[in-house]
């Protein structure tokens, strides 16, 4: 899906290591506070302020209950692609993520893309939505960076991301993109990556928004993810985000 709106919400401190952002995010904070950082660099979000994340980063993140409720997010997924065909304007610097202070535009920009989402808007008009609501993140002071030219580990990611629970073998992928398995293989460790790693990458990924955003057993969110075993699932997942799943529920 082209974009995607996600209702966050716990009554548990979350801490997840290494958050991979496969797409922009725009969270708007709700309840609580948002710690996230990369290195020495982080920020606090909180209640009524907006965290954009540009596609491609990978962010420490912690989510943190106020001191009489939960945490509470309302979070906008919009496609890299999406974003790949609007126009930086010339001499505006680009960011990989920012906190962002609330304005009647931003406010009212992302209320329209949500009510867009919820009624069921064709595509192609919410495609006008979200380019407005691009505008007004500029104006608030971000513009999302972009790559100009897409690694190989991105493409073999986006035809991963279609089914994560498929058995994917390089030959199928390979296939795909008109190479041969060596090639994809020696293209990737170019990138210093691996098949295993992209496949592994992709379906803890999407673990992580099914544990956060849904109520589905852990062993029928380990299956929706190509893990037949719910404990290597979970190990799997504990070991790339620093956290158990159970963690992560509210």
């Amino acid at each position: 899906m082209a974009i995607a709106h996600v209702a966050l919400s716990t009554r548990r401190r979350q801490r997840i290591a290494a958050v991979p952002f496969a797409e922009l995010l725009v969270a708007q904070v709700r309840s609580g506070t948002k710690r996230v950082g990369e290195g020495t660099a982080g920020t606090e979000v909180h209640a009524g302020s907006y965290l954009c994340v540009a596609p491609g980063s990978l962010l420490n993140v912690e989510n943190l209950p106020s001191a009489d409720g939960p945490y509470v997010a309302s979070c906008l997924c919009i496609s890299a692609d999406w974003l790949q065909a609007e126009a930086l304007r010339a001499g505006t610097p680009a960011q990989r993520w920012a906190r962002l202070a609330a304005t009647p535009a931003l406010d009212q920009a992302f209320a329209h893309v949500e009510r867009g989402l919820h009624d069921g808007l064709p595509e192609a008009l919410l495609r006008h939505r979200v380019r407005e609501l691009l505008e007004a993140m500029r104006l608030a002071g971000f513009v999302p960076s972009r790559r100009c030219e897409q690694a190989l580990a991105d493409r073999v990611r986006l035809l991963l991301a279609d089914a994560p629970a498929h058995p994917w073998q390089a030959g199928e992928i390979a296939r795909r993109l008109a190479m041969s398995p060596a090639t994809l293989r020696r293209r990737l460790a170019a990138e210093g990556r691996s098949f295993r790693a992209v496949l592994e990458e992709v379906r803890l990924a999407y673990a992580l928004g099914l544990v956060q955003a849904g109520r589905q057993p852990l062993k029928q969110v380990a299956l929706a993810c190509g893990y037949r075993s719910a404990s290597r699932f979970a190990a799997r997942f504990r070991a790339r985000f620093g956290a158990r799943p159970s963690e992560l529920r509210a």
